[in-house]
């Protein structure tokens, strides 16, 4: 049986993705167990490098098991000490080709460190898990009765190429839009118990569509599973 460990920010991407992407993975591979968990010594965001390495380490020590991640991309800052983070997030203007050089780096850094990287697959979500919420309306028109609401959440999709693209600062982030509508309404956004909720009206499909950073991370973890 095949093993697959992801190391993620928080628990609402533990309980999403428990709720969405290991049945989707499950039902495309047999014989894998998959086991998610946040990031050690974390409150609920991403934590210095210094702290992520030894995790990343001891997971990769087992080399039959498949590591792989989900940070946010804008929650890095340059106190976290990532490697190549100047490059990345200072010299670099186009955060699509940042947050490459990002995940490019740390399996080049663990790979220097002498840690077996084979069965690494670095991936940093561009803005966010919220993004994929906006993926389809049909969560939000679930989750809320609120007509304003909905009309204000419904808005901010199409202003964009893709969900994955939905920010302009760390006061925008998509959960940080969610939470200001909702705020305005006397409503307030329960991070665990909405995300899962709205995730699985949505569903990994519609995700997949309209991300396609998303979408090919999972496509590598389920070729990596099948090698």
């Amino acid at each position: 049986m095949k093993r697959v460990h992801i190391i993620v920010e928080g628990q609402t991407e533990v309980k999403v993705f428990y709720s969405i992407l290991v049945p989707y993975i499950q039902s495309k591979v047999e014989n894998v167990y998959i086991e998610i968990t946040p990031i050690k010594h974390s409150g609920g965001g991403i934590v210095k490098y210094s702290k992520l390495l030894p995790e990343l380490r001891n997971h990769l020590a087992d080399k039959e098991k498949i590591v792989t991640t989900f940070f946010d991309y804008y929650g890095i800052v340059e106190g976290h000490n990532y490697p190549k983070y100047k490059e990345a997030k200072i010299d670099q203007t186009n955060s699509k080709i940042g947050v490459a050089i990002l995940e490019d780096a740390l399996k080049e850094d663990l790979t220097e460190k002498g840690i077996n990287t084979r069965n690494f697959i670095p991936y940093i979500q561009l803005h966010e898990f919220e993004a994929l919420l906006f993926s389809s309306d049909e969560g939000f028109e679930f989750q809320y009765d609120n007509e304003r609401i909905l009309r204000d959440l419904k808005a901010i999709s199409p202003r964009y190429e893709t969900p994955e693209d939905i920010n302009d600062s760390p006061v925008t982030a998509p959960s940080k839009r969610i939470i200001s509508i909702l705020e305005k309404r006397g409503e307030k956004y329960e991070k665990v118990i909405d995300g899962d909720a709205i995730s699985i009206m949505v569903g990994i499909e519609a995700m997949m569509d309209k991300c396609p950073r998303f979408r090919t991370w999972v496509e590598k973890l389920i070729e990596k599973i099948q090698e």
